[in-house]
C-alpha cells in the first residue's frame, strides 16, 4: 500500500468541501495524503472555496501540497482517489426539482421520486465525464461517489462507466482485502 495519497475532490467549488478537506486532514494517520486538489467547472467558485481551503491546509499540513483548479488534466493526473460530490445545475435546478413534483401533488425529493430522476439524469453525465478523465488521466485511481441521487448514479457508472472506477465489487474486494482480520489497517483501526 502507499505511503501518502493524491486525492481530487471534484465539485470543489462546493461549500461542502471545506468540511471534506477537514475531515480528511483530521484523519491523516490513517489515510496519510501527499497532495489534494480541487476540481470544478464554475471559476469563481473554485476559486472562493479553493482559497479557504487552503488556508485549511497550510494551517494544519503544511507539508501537504493543495492546489485548485479548473482544468481536468491538472485535476486528475496521477491522483489515487476521486472524491465526486458534483451538482450538476446548482441549486437552481434542486429548487426546481423539487417544487415542480410539489406542484402536482407528489414529494419533491432530490434523491428519488420525479425530482430524482431529473436530477439523477443530469448527474450521471457528469459523473461519467468525471470517468472519462480518470480512465485519460489516472487509469489507476478509485472514485468515492457521493453526488446525489447515489444510487442512480451508481447504477448508472457501473452500466456505462469503465472497470475500476464503477465496480462495486471491486472496491468491495478491496476493502475485504485492506480491513481483512490480519491487515495492519484492521489491527489499528480495532484499537
Amino acid at each position: 500500500m502507499k505511503d501518502n495519497f493524491v486525492v481530487t475532490i471534484a465539485g470543489g467549488g462546493s461549500t461542502y468541501t471545506p468540511g471534506i478537506v477537514m475531515m480528511l486532514l483530521e484523519n491523516m494517520s490513517r489515510f496519510p495524503l501527499r497532495e489534494i486538489r480541487l476540481y470544478d467547472n464554475h471559476q469563481q467558485r473554485q476559486k472562493t472555496i479553493g482559497d479557504a481551503c487552503a488556508i485549511l491546509v497550510a494551517e494544519r499540513f503544511p507539508q501537504v501540497k493543495f492546489s485548485y483548479t479548473t482544468d481536468p488534466q491538472a485535476a486528475f493526473t496521477d491522483v489515487d482517489f476521486v472524491m465526486a460530490h458534483i451538482r450538476v445545475g446548482l441549486y437552481e435546478m434542486r429548487e426546481k426539482d423539487e417544487k415542480i413534483p410539489l406542484k402536482y401533488g407528489v414529494p419533491g425529493q432530490e434523491t428519488c421520486g420525479p425530482g430524482g430522476i431529473a436530477y439523477g439524469m443530469r448527474s450521471i453525465a457528469g459523473v461519467l465525464e468525471l470517468v472519462d478523465y480518470m480512465q485519460q488521466y489516472a487509469p489507476g485511481a478509485w472514485m468515492l461517489n457521493y453526488s446525489n441521487p447515489a444510487a442512480i448514479v451508481a447504477e448508472a457508472t457501473v452500466a456505462c462507466g469503465p472497470t475500476r472506477a464503477s465496480s462495486t465489487s471491486a472496491i468491495c474486494r478491496w476493502l475485504s482485502r485492506v480491513c481483512s482480520p490480519t491487515s495492519s489497517a484492521c489491527r489499528r483501526a480495532k484499537r
